[in-house]
């Protein structure tokens, strides 16, 4: 059986994106998904679960009760009030409602379930917010020795820098390589690292590009974007093979376990 692998949607309270396309209203808020992220996780074997942010979490409960695994999508940045900051120059667009609902969701299910979890971009800020860590809100005014990371205009496969990864890590497992080569899309990153997180993957100018948790599940991040890059080059898409493939195992641990109480019963 598939593992069905739940994707958190973006948010959007600007309603540019339905007004300039001609299928929406003005003043209208939008949850929406790039199609990449469908396709990665489709490709490895998985069934995609849009996830939809609500105004309450335990609205989902029965829907996440069904998952086999949790992927954190990128997209706007986080408010820094989550992590002790006040807002400093170079900050862009953030979604209170997304964050308030995602802090949350990450914490449920990093502290009170055993699914495997996929961050990325977004998603790895997210995590390590969500568990006590830290973020530059802004690299180039921040650490403006280091490289650009926020590529915009380039194509969205191409490898713009490399990556170290640590060996014995689950990254590294995942690649069987030392450095690999990835795209570029973010302005902010990690800066200390949220509990129970260790850093696996390094850019040359010192900046996170991979987290993962030091305990013995699949709770992997990257700062990049894998989804991205997985069709052109399917040398990346071991991370989605290894990631669907531990929901496989997720789902099948579950199903054990609710046969044998069955049984019992």
């Amino acid at each position: 059986m598939k593992p069905l692998i739940g994707i958190c949607a973006n948010y959007l309270s600007d309603d540019a994106i339905g007004v300039e396309v001609g299928i929406g209203a003005v003043q209208q808020e939008w949850q929406l998904l790039a199609d990449d992220y469908i396709v990665a996780i489709e490709r490895a074997g998985g069934v995609p679960v849009i996830l939809p942010i609500t105004k309450d979490l335990e609205t989902l409960t029965p829907l996440l009760q069904k998952l086999d695994g949790i992927l954190f999508s990128g997209g706007s940045d986080i408010d820094p009030n989550y992590y002790g900051e006040y807002p400093r120059f170079g900050l862009g667009l953030i979604e209170p409602r997304r964050d308030d609902h995602e802090v949350k969701l990450a914490q449920k299910i990093l502290f009170e379930t055993p699914l495997p979890v996929l961050g990325i971009c977004r998603g790895m800020q997210l995590l390590n917010v969500a568990t006590g860590g830290t973020l530059y809100q802004d690299l180039e005014s921040q650490k403006p020795e280091g490289m650009n990371h926020s590529v915009s205009k380039a194509l969205r496969h191409h490898p713009f820098h490399p990556v170290k990864i640590e060996k014995g890590s689950t990254l590294y497992t995942i690649y069987e390589t030392e450095e690999i080569g990835v795209n570029s899309f973010h302005h902010q990153a990690v800066k200390e690292l949220g509990k129970g997180f260790k850093a696996s993957m390094t850019a040359p100018d010192g900046i996170v590009e991979g987290i993962e948790w030091d305990q013995d599940r699949f709770v992997v991040a990257v700062q990049w974007h894998p989804e991205m890059m997985e069709g052109p080059l399917a040398s990346i898409r071991p991370i989605f093979n290894a990631f669907v493939q531990e929901c496989k195992v997720a789902a099948n641990q579950i199903h054990i376990k609710a046969d044998t109480a069955e049984i019992i019963a």
